[in-house]
């Protein structure tokens, strides 16, 4: 959006959009974005921007750098490019499938991204939109944290299955050479570098 004139004259046009990146069958239960964006700026002053995704990537979305095939979610990066004197956004990378990715957190070059091991459907055949603990909690599993290169979306560390609880949409945090997650049965979880 062009900060001067939010949306344009009509209030509703964007300087850039990307294709479709996800959500192929406008699933809007569970798949899509559901996280926040975030952005950063390398030292040559290219800014990019991250984004999580739930679920598939779109079949027709294509990036430089992927890790494989995506089912469950991905963080997906962009560089911000002038192009004809316009911005836009170019895909850069798509990371490794994360199981419901959720917003990412960049320092020192480093991506922090987890899966947050959820089950996030909430409609279901035999009463449809139902979204309720009895359904959704046997069906999720357990966060993971990944440690990604910020340029190449290369996966540099995994907790695998260190954290043993899923998330709920409480995000990340980095401070002090550590990261912290906490997960739904109210553990903190904090990793950091070995000396």
């Amino acid at each position: 959006m062009d900060t001067k004139s939010i949306g344009g004259d009509d209030h509703r046009t964007p300087l850039y959009r990307t294709p479709q990146i996800c959500n192929e069958d406008y699933n809007s239960a569970s798949a899509g974005i559901w996280g926040s964006l975030a952005s950063w700026e390398d030292s040559k002053g290219t800014r990019w921007v991250l984004t999580p995704i739930w679920g598939e990537k779109h079949s027709a979305f294509k990036a430089p750098v992927e890790y494989g095939e995506v089912e469950d979610g991905a963080v997906v990066a962009f560089k911000l490019e002038e192009k004809s004197g316009k911005l836009a956004l170019a895909p850069a990378w798509i990371s490794q499938n994360m199981n419901r990715a959720e917003p990412p957190v960049i320092a020192n070059g480093i991506v922090f991204a987890y899966g947050n091991g959820e089950d996030t459907t909430q409609s279901y055949p035999d009463v449809g939109l139902a979204d309720t603990p009895e359904r959704r909690i046997p069906g999720s599993t357990h966060a993971v944290l990944y440690a990604l290169d910020a340029q190449t979306g290369k996966t540099l560390w995994s907790s695998r299955n260190q954290i043993t609880s899923w998330n709920h949409w409480s995000g990340l945090s980095v401070a002090n050479g550590r990261v912290y997650i906490g997960t739904y049965d109210s553990n903190l979880y904090c990793y950091g570098l070995k000396k």
